[in-house]
Protein backbone atom coordinates (compact mmCIF):
# COMPACT_ATOMS: atom_id res chain seq x y z
CA UNK A 1 0.00 0.00 0.00
CA UNK A 2 1.28 3.34 -1.09
CA UNK A 3 1.56 6.30 1.85
CA UNK A 4 -0.33 9.25 0.74
CA UNK A 5 3.26 10.86 0.55
CA UNK A 6 4.51 8.97 -1.49
CA UNK A 7 1.48 8.61 -4.02
CA UNK A 8 2.43 11.54 -6.79
CA UNK A 9 6.07 10.12 -6.67
CA UNK A 10 4.52 6.54 -7.52
CA UNK A 11 1.95 7.91 -9.64
CA UNK A 12 4.39 9.68 -11.44
CA UNK A 13 6.87 7.07 -11.89
CA UNK A 14 4.21 4.66 -12.97
CA UNK A 15 3.27 6.64 -15.91
CA UNK A 16 6.96 7.26 -17.04
CA UNK A 17 6.82 3.00 -17.42
CA UNK A 18 3.95 3.16 -19.46
CA UNK A 19 5.03 6.02 -21.55
CA UNK A 20 8.45 4.44 -22.07
CA UNK A 21 6.38 1.48 -23.15
CA UNK A 22 4.10 2.86 -25.81
CA UNK A 23 0.96 3.14 -23.56
CA UNK A 24 0.15 6.40 -24.04
CA UNK A 25 -0.27 8.14 -27.34
CA UNK A 26 0.66 11.42 -27.68
CA UNK A 27 -2.07 14.07 -27.53
CA UNK A 28 -3.07 15.38 -30.44
CA UNK A 29 -4.15 19.28 -30.95
CA UNK A 30 -2.04 20.89 -28.30
CA UNK A 31 -1.03 23.98 -30.98
CA UNK A 32 -2.07 27.35 -29.96
CA UNK A 33 -5.49 27.53 -29.64
CA UNK A 34 -6.64 30.29 -32.66
CA UNK A 35 -7.15 33.63 -31.65
CA UNK A 36 -10.73 34.90 -31.92
CA UNK A 37 -11.37 37.24 -34.79
CA UNK A 38 -11.72 41.00 -33.89
CA UNK A 39 -15.51 42.15 -33.64
CA UNK A 40 -16.01 44.73 -36.48
CA UNK A 41 -17.00 48.55 -35.20
CA UNK A 42 -20.41 47.93 -36.86
CA UNK A 43 -20.70 44.66 -35.12
CA UNK A 44 -19.70 46.50 -31.96
CA UNK A 45 -22.24 49.46 -32.48
CA UNK A 46 -24.76 46.72 -32.69
CA UNK A 47 -23.81 44.92 -28.99
CA UNK A 48 -23.47 48.55 -27.18
CA UNK A 49 -27.91 49.22 -28.29
CA UNK A 50 -29.11 47.28 -25.45
CA UNK A 51 -32.85 46.31 -26.24
CA UNK A 52 -34.89 43.70 -23.86
CA UNK A 53 -37.53 41.39 -25.02
CA UNK A 54 -39.46 40.41 -22.74
CA UNK A 55 -41.75 38.65 -24.80
CA UNK A 56 -38.16 36.01 -23.96
CA UNK A 57 -38.57 35.78 -20.53
CA UNK A 58 -40.08 32.26 -19.91
CA UNK A 59 -39.81 28.89 -17.55
CA UNK A 60 -38.58 25.66 -19.00
CA UNK A 61 -40.16 23.95 -15.62
CA UNK A 62 -42.96 21.24 -16.52
CA UNK A 63 -45.55 23.81 -14.93
CA UNK A 64 -43.92 26.77 -16.07
CA UNK A 65 -46.94 28.87 -17.40
CA UNK A 66 -47.58 30.37 -13.48
CA UNK A 67 -43.80 31.00 -13.03
CA UNK A 68 -43.41 32.86 -16.39
CA UNK A 69 -46.52 34.84 -15.75
CA UNK A 70 -45.48 35.74 -11.98
CA UNK A 71 -42.14 36.79 -14.08
CA UNK A 72 -43.90 38.88 -16.46
CA UNK A 73 -45.88 40.90 -14.22
CA UNK A 74 -42.66 41.10 -12.29
CA UNK A 75 -40.70 42.59 -15.15
CA UNK A 76 -43.45 44.92 -15.69
CA UNK A 77 -43.61 46.21 -12.02
CA UNK A 78 -39.79 47.11 -12.45
CA UNK A 79 -40.08 48.38 -15.85
CA UNK A 80 -39.10 51.71 -15.05
CA UNK A 81 -36.59 51.03 -13.01
CA UNK A 82 -35.19 48.13 -15.93
CA UNK A 83 -35.15 50.83 -18.40
CA UNK A 84 -33.83 53.48 -16.81
CA UNK A 85 -30.69 50.56 -16.21
CA UNK A 86 -31.27 49.88 -19.75
CA UNK A 87 -30.19 54.05 -21.03
CA UNK A 88 -27.52 54.36 -18.44
CA UNK A 89 -25.80 51.05 -19.93
CA UNK A 90 -26.36 51.81 -23.23
CA UNK A 91 -25.36 55.33 -22.69
CA UNK A 92 -22.01 53.76 -21.39
CA UNK A 93 -21.64 51.42 -24.05
CA UNK A 94 -22.05 54.12 -26.81
CA UNK A 95 -19.53 56.15 -25.17
CA UNK A 96 -17.06 53.84 -24.83
CA UNK A 97 -17.45 52.79 -28.45
CA UNK A 98 -16.86 56.28 -29.27
CA UNK A 99 -13.21 56.41 -27.12
CA UNK A 100 -12.24 53.24 -28.97
CA UNK A 101 -13.42 54.47 -32.39
CA UNK A 102 -11.87 57.62 -31.77
CA UNK A 103 -7.92 55.31 -30.75
CA UNK A 104 -8.82 53.32 -33.98
CA UNK A 105 -8.56 56.71 -36.36
CA UNK A 106 -5.54 57.91 -33.88
CA UNK A 107 -3.99 54.99 -35.02
CA UNK A 108 -4.54 54.68 -38.74
CA UNK A 109 -5.29 58.16 -39.71
CA UNK A 110 -6.45 56.62 -43.21
CA UNK A 111 -9.76 55.40 -41.81
CA UNK A 112 -13.09 57.88 -41.94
Amino acid sequence: MTRPEDALDAARAAASRRRAEGGYAEPEGLEEPPVPERPSLDQLREWALIEVDPSLVYSTRRLGGPVTFAKRMLLRLLRQYTTELEAQQTRFNVGVLGWLEERERERDPGRP
